[in-house]
């Protein structure tokens, strides 16, 4: 079954189509989007990514939308491409349809935030605070996330592929219908994760503690589970899973 979704105005149109199939797939594509507004005065602690030579003011930061972000930890259609936020507490914003690309937050604090359509393609994550955080429809292809804390979160039909995961805290997350094949998962913690009909194919869970993971209906071809730990998790077929478990010391 295919859903298209589309919201749009004068300034800014995202068209997202996901495949609700064994593994569900994101694509998240932008047009329209408004040429950023020059402005002069900018946080001083932000900092915009240097944008290459051939860069139309279309594919940059908007210096308006970095300050409601940083400062109102609010913004709605913004263009935030290639912004710097590292290190900075953002925790508990709100961000509806913006475009992330190859932004960098890394060691950046935005639990409890909530976020719809984001696209963080290519994206710095590595060792963010995204605990407890709500992700609707968010693209995170190829983006780094290792050692992220993800912890209790809900991120609903998300697009992982080829991201990088390893070592990252994904205790009690729900990733339902999430795109996740050919994702680094290796050493993550998966525990209690909700994946149900998962998009899992040739990834790599090597190490990932998976203990009362629920894969149920997830796609698990050609992937990875060397060394994993899979003690009680509900596996695709429904089947629960003894692998990793200690037994008992015998007599």
């Amino acid at each position: 079954m295919k859903r298209n979704f589309r919201l749009s105005n004068v300034a800014t149109a995202l068209t997202v189509t996901t495949a609700v199939t064994m593994g569900a797939y994101l694509a998240v594509s932008w047009s329209g989007v408004a040429a950023a507004q020059p402005e002069t005065n900018n946080p001083e602690s932000i900092t915009i990514a240097a944008a290459s030579a051939n860069s139309s003011p279309v594919n940059q930061a908007n210096p308006q939308h970095i300050a409601s972000f940083t400062t109102n930890r609010t913004c709605q259609r913004c263009e935030l491409m290639g912004v710097n936020v590292q290190g900075q507490n953002l925790q508990g914003s709100f961000l509806d349809v913006a475009d992330m690309r190859r932004s960098n937050l890394n060691n950046a604090n935005l639990s409890y935030s909530t976020m719809y359509y984001v696209d963080l393609r290519s994206a710095d994550l590595q060792n963010a605070d995204f605990r407890n955080t709500f992700l609707i429809y968010g693209a995170m292809t190829q983006a780094n996330l290792s050692g992220i804390n993800a912890r209790d979160s809900r991120w609903k039909y998300a697009n992982l592929r080829g991201s990088n995961l390893q070592n990252a805290n994904l205790i009690g997350i729900e990733l339902v219908y999430a795109n996740l094949s050919r994702t680094n998962l290796s050493n993550a913690s998966l525990r209690n994760a909700k994946l149900y009909r998962a998009n899992l194919v040739q990834a790599n869970l090597r190490g990932a503690d998976l203990f009362m993971a629920d894969l149920t209906g997830a796609d698990l071809d050609e992937a990875d589970l060397t060394d994993a730990n899979l003690c009680r998790a509900t596996m695709p077929d429904g089947s629960i899973s003894s692998k990793g478990c200690l037994l008992p010391a015998s007599n």
